[in-house]
């Protein structure tokens, strides 16, 4: 029980206690006759014997005043009674609390946690698109299958490890792969928080965001190909005391598979950062109303001199350990001495409408001295009909999880009516620019627009439809393609 409810308890019992039994005495009660209206001021229109006396009144009066003044004391002792039992109930609460917050920082505690997304898609190309990039084929996949668990434990630590049992190690085509997989010590002097493990880098908006809260099915082609992501590393981050900014920094080796491992005859090395300012955010609505505005920086020594840049058209479908669906953007293979990566976010709440955007840029060195550029972005709108709004988690500068107004059931009542909610829907829509032509690179330049609907039937709970028009430039053709996809996710 905090002390400001004990005080506030002990207040109301003492001023029960000061209150004075209130008695009447027979010279304070007003007469009948001068109460009652004029219609029946008349001695005539009551019985006399109905009529009170003074010596009426005044035994009247010496018999309820005893009685009112055992009645208050009885209620005073209840009260008493009934507060010593709260106090007592409370204290036990707060001690089983603390107990379990011991025993809690004596060793780690286990969530589990996990997410099923079961994709469709269909595919209608014209002759020049096919010529570009081959034959798109329809189908159905589970995009991802993951289960992990995560925990905190001594105060200090929070940790989280996850598996992906359909996501395959492009080397060695073999499954299942590991996520995340590290270490937080938190609440350090100076640096804040130091992750070392297997995690994302900090860098790019879109990237950090989870696949269960984008509001697409897949992130835009620039960000997926540019934004580095998960390798081994070891990070600090944290954020200021008015949460309107973030930072995060780390060293990670430059290309961990799947599985965390890296061997090459030249080390790669990477450093990455990022920093977030939230110039506007409403307090008194929660975060319904923001401004978010965010930079990130790699620069990255690659360990082989060679790295290619290709990418499906926002919308990936697998079969065994092959993709099914053809990279739109290919680069081939570029012989590469470093490069550095520079991205600018900005993201803005209005309610239930949210804006988003972003710009990459690929600043690079090829063996022999000859530079490389790529560059690409995003824009996107997002309405959510029935009333939500985008979840924004201050301490980290990314996008959580939206809870409906109502999630989705249909049931009949006791009395045999229909009764149903009809969980959130989110309107989408997205233009992203991809440009990977540059002196002797002929990757291609990607239009792509997507419109979306989103049905989420429960939190992170959701079915999820796309549709993608691609337009492709490359080896001197313009080629377009029509996509129609489809998402059922599940996640806990």
């Amino acid at each position: 029980m905090t002390p400001y409810f004990r005080l506030a308890l002990k207040c109301a019992v003492a001023a029960l206690l000061a209150m004075p039994a209130t008695v009447c005495r027979a010279e304070e009660l007003v007469p009948v006759e001068a109460a009652a209206p004029a219609a029946v001021q008349t001695s005539a229109t009551l019985p006399p014997a109905t009529l009170p006396t003074a010596a009426t009144i005044e035994l009247t009066t010496a018999t309820a005043q005893p009685q009112a003044a055992s009645d208050t004391d009885e209620t005073i002792e209840d009260l008493k009674k009934r507060l010593a039992e709260v106090e007592s109930r409370l204290f036990e609460r707060d001690a089983t609390d603390e107990k379990q917050k011991s025993t809690a920082a004596k060793k780690f505690t286990v969530r589990a946690f996990g997410r099923i997304h079961i994709d469709t898609g269909f595919f209608e190309q014209d002759r020049d698109n096919r010529a570009q990039v081959g034959n798109a084929f329809n189908g159905v996949d589970i995009r991802r299958a993951r289960l992990g668990v995560e925990g905190e434990g001594f105060d200090t630590f929070f940790y989280r490890f996850d598996v992906d049992f359909v996501t395959f190690d492009s080397a060695t085509q073999a499954r299942p792969t590991i996520f995340d997989a590290y270490l937080d010590t938190q609440n350090l002097p100076i640096i804040g928080n130091l992750r070392v493990g297997h995690f994302r880098e900090p860098f790019s908006l879109e990237r950090l965001d989870s696949t269960n809260d984008l509001p697409f099915m897949e992130r835009s082609a620039v960000v997926n190909t540019l934004a580095p992501f998960r390798n081994l590393g070891i990070m600090a981050f944290d954020v200021n005391d008015a949460q309107s900014m973030t930072w995060s920094y780390g060293v990670f080796d430059e290309n961990t598979n799947e599985f965390g491992e890296d061997e090459a005859n030249r080390a790669g090395l990477a450093g990455t950062g990022r920093v977030t300012w939230l110039p506007w955010y409403d307090e008194a609505a929660q975060g319904r109303y923001l401004l978010h505005m965010g930079a990130s920086y790699t620069v990255r020594r690659v360990n082989d001199r060679q790295r290619r840049f290709n990418q499906p058209p926002e919308l990936v479908l697998k079969e065994g350990s092959a993709t099914r669906t053809p990279n739109f953007i290919d680069t081939g293979v570029i012989p590469l001495e470093h490069y550095q990566v520079a991205g600018w976010e900005v993201s803005s709440v209005l309610g239930s409408l949210s804006i988003q955007g972003e710009y990459l840029a690929l600043f690079g060195e090829q063996v022999g001295n000859r530079g490389l550029f790529l560059h690409g972005g995003y824009i996107e709108a997002m309405y959510w009909l029935t009333g939500e709004n985008r979840n924004y988690l201050r301490k980290l500068g990314i996008y959580g999880p939206v809870t409906p107004y109502s999630n989705f059931f249909r049931v009949r009542d006791q009395k045999g009516r229909i009764c149903s909610g009809s969980g959130a829907w989110e309107a989408t829509a997205r233009y992203s620019y991809f440009d990977t032509n540059d002196r002797n690179v002929n990757g291609g330049v990607l239009n792509n627009f997507t419109l979306g609907l989103n049905w989420n039937y429960a939190v992170r709970c959701r079915v999820m439809f796309n549709f993608i028009h691609a337009m492709l430039d490359r080896n001197n053709r313009d080629g377009n393609a029509d996509i129609v996809a489809m998402r059922f996710q599940y996640a806990f």
